[in-house]
């Protein structure tokens, strides 16, 4: 199969999932979407064949540990069945406006002191997460209590169009697609002029290394979006990392201190936000998503 069709049929086949995810939930509906996903997270680390062994010897490796450490396997696993839960209740949040009460009651945030103090700094906040189970529970809770609330995401072409940014306004929330680009990057300097909270990610790394600076992640070398750190200079707004610490019997999060940020030079604030995203996988390996595609594609980094 040619390279075009390749991509043409996994484009599709990405396109299929989401359609059959989306309808998934509609039946289920957001209470029991969390529990239907740890199912299909469980079937796909049990299917997961020659690429999940990779897998493992892989985040084996970036947690410090040895090739058979039996706990490498019981993570992973419960990485697995944590994502797909998540990623089934954020299609059921977007999807569909679900009852603010009901969202509330399924997390509890920790170190809002941290933010209400950076936000009085009258430069608004960043709030620096990881793809790690449902954190998108977090801005919809913090916009239902009243705080202002700009959410970066990456559009994809497997998701109808503008579903995120539907998602999002349904809860009040501004939607800031980072692929615009040079666009995107202006709409986040004017929320936090406007003093609001910027919630965005970089674990994912970006798709081409022109866009990023090479920065080792997770025992991997890879580039990294700078945009985040570039914020930050621009904006003099402090940057909190988002940890999120349990999955059961709620989602919890906490909220950390700002980050020492303002370096001599942008690379190496760039680095301090990596370490920090790195931390948070670290401080509870089997919340983050280790199979998420723009981690798994690159080798190993030699020691």
């Amino acid at each position: 199969m040619a390279d075009g069709a390749r991509l043409r049929w996994r484009r599709g086949a990405r396109r299929l999932m989401f359609l059959s995810v989306r309808s998934l939930v509609r039946v289920l509906g957001f209470a029991r979407a969390g529990a239907a996903g740890e199912l299909l997270g469980e079937l796909q680390f049990r299917l997961g064949g020659r690429a999940r062994r990779r897998m493992e010897t892989e985040m084996a490796r970036a947690l410090w540990r040895s090739a058979d450490d039996p706990a490498v396997p019981t993570m992973l696993r419960e990485a697995y069945r944590v994502n797909a839960a998540a990623v089934l209740e954020v299609v059921a949040m977007l999807d569909r406006r679900q009852d603010e009460a009901m969202l509330a009651a399924r997390s509890e945030v920790d170190g809002l002191e941290h933010l209400r103090a950076a936000l009085a700094q009258g430069r608004g906040a960043i709030l620096l997460a990881a793809h790690m189970g449902n954190a998108a529970l977090l801005p919809l809770r913090l916009a239902a209590s009243g705080w202002p609330v700009s959410v970066v995401y990456k559009e994809s072409r497997m998701m109808s169009a503008d579903f995120f940014h539907q998602g999002l306004e349904r809860y009040g929330i501004q939607g800031i697609a980072a692929n615009a680009g040079i666009r995107a990057y202006g709409e986040m300097l004017a929320a936090l002029k406007q003093g609001r909270i910027v919630f965005l990610m970089l674990d994912q790394g970006v798709k081409q290394a022109k866009d990023g600076l090479p920065q080792r992640f997770l025992g991997k070398d890879m580039p990294m979006s700078a945009g985040p750190a570039q914020l930050a200079r621009a904006s003099r707004a402090p940057v909190l990392p988002v940890v999120t610490t349990a999955a059961t019997p709620v989602w919890r999060f906490t909220v950390q201190p700002p980050l020492s940020l303002g370096q001599a030079k942008l690379e190496a604030d760039a680095a301090l936000l990596v370490i920090a995203t790195e931390r948070m996988v670290l401080s509870h390996p089997q919340l983050w998503s280790w199979p998420q595609r723009r981690w798994r594609k690159f080798p190993a980094a030699l020691r």
